[in-house]
């Protein structure tokens, strides 16, 4: 067996490397390590890392080790009650503010496109809260706000007890860069058969901290990075659209999406039906119109112009070839 090499940490030996460790001594004939070893030695022994026998140590912070990481200013949270710190977490809270879509805005959501222009923010607090009905999806804000060193990471998740009632907290962004400086954004869904009221102010989340294996070169917010969300203070709709050039992000065509909004915006109130009488066409047709499924026939394209006077629907102006044109003039 090859030599090794250990440093020494004042940190408690794992099983794993404790008995790597006495593994090695016993077969190895060039090398022999002196670690002093005991049956008590708990958090007082000082932990051997093993190069190529044991990996680096993951630790979850505790209560303790959080606490101190606040106190010494290595990790901010604020505000913060003492009560908010758990055994291995601490607890956040909801913030004022919520950013809701509306489906009436729009009949799909294109990724290369921002979605600030179909979605709507509201203010709630500790009396007025928001409703979050059964297959709704909203985001939300925590109060405090989080600062992680650039060798620590965060992990977000729900408090038990509301996701007993359905409350999903994040759908995919439970992961805290190092480096990150801000307030946390929530992913609510409601998986429950019932609304849900979210009030300002109630414990909504936990996060938990990591140490890494080493300090992060380029933590989240480093100038080569290009990190959307450093400093967010409110329910930021997302930024993925800016992962695309401009020539790749062409708008989608949006006028089912007019006639959508006219329709609700008219005297029929978004009735399809009442629609579809004025207009003598099925109602099937239209909706195929309104989620584009399928395009109007020129007939049709008539009728709808006719009925709404959306530009879209206008007959096309006969084109006049220019060089037709200039031989007129000449021989006029």
């Amino acid at each position: 067996m090859g030599c090794f090499r250990a440093r020494e940490y004042p940190l408690p030996l794992t099983d794993h490397c404790r008995t790597t460790i006495i593994q090695s001594l016993h077969m190895s004939r060039v090398c022999r390590l002196i670690i002093g070893l005991s049956e008590n030695d708990r958090h007082s022994v000082r932990q051997a890392e093993l190069e190529y026998h044991c990996g680096e140590r993951v630790m979850i912070l505790s209560d303790r080790d959080i606490r101190k990481s606040i106190q010494s200013g290595r990790l901010v949270i604020a505000p913060l009650n003492e009560d908010a710190i758990q055994p291995v977490s601490v607890d956040l809270t909801l913030g004022s503010r919520i950013r809701m879509y509306r489906e009436e805005k729009a009949y799909l959501i294109d990724i290369k496109q921002s979605t600030e222009e179909y979605t709507e923010v509201v203010e709630i607090d500790e009396l007025v809260p928001f409703v979050l009905h059964p297959r709704q999806f909203a985001l939300g804000i925590t109060r405090e706000r989080v600062e992680v060193p650039p060798d620590l990471m965060g992990r977000l998740d729900g408090k038990s007890s509301l996701g007993r009632l359905g409350l999903i907290v994040h759908s995919t962004a439970g992961f805290i860069d190092p480096g990150f400086n801000g307030r946390i954004v929530l992913e609510f869904s409601n998986i429950s058969p019932l609304p849900i009221t979210l009030y300002a102010g109630i414990k909504i989340a936990q996060i938990s901290f990591e140490e890494l294996t080493s300090r992060s070169e380029k933590p989240y917010g480093h100038s080569s990075l290009n990190s959307k969300y450093q400093d967010q203070d409110s329910p930021v709709a997302s930024k993925y659209h800016l992962n695309f050039t401009s020539d790749s992000s062409r708008k989608t065509k949006q006028a089912p999406l007019t006639l959508r909004n006219w329709l609700k915006e008219s005297r029929f109130k978004g009735d399809v039906y009442e629609f579809s009488a004025a207009l003598g066409v099925p109602a099937k047709t239209i909706e195929n119109w309104l989620y584009d499924i399928n395009e109007p026939s020129e007939e049709n394209r008539a009728k709808l112009f006719s009925l709404t006077r959306l530009p879209q629907y206008a007959a096309p102006r006969p084109v006049i070839e220019q060089s037709n044109y200039l031989s007129d003039s000449e021989g006029a």
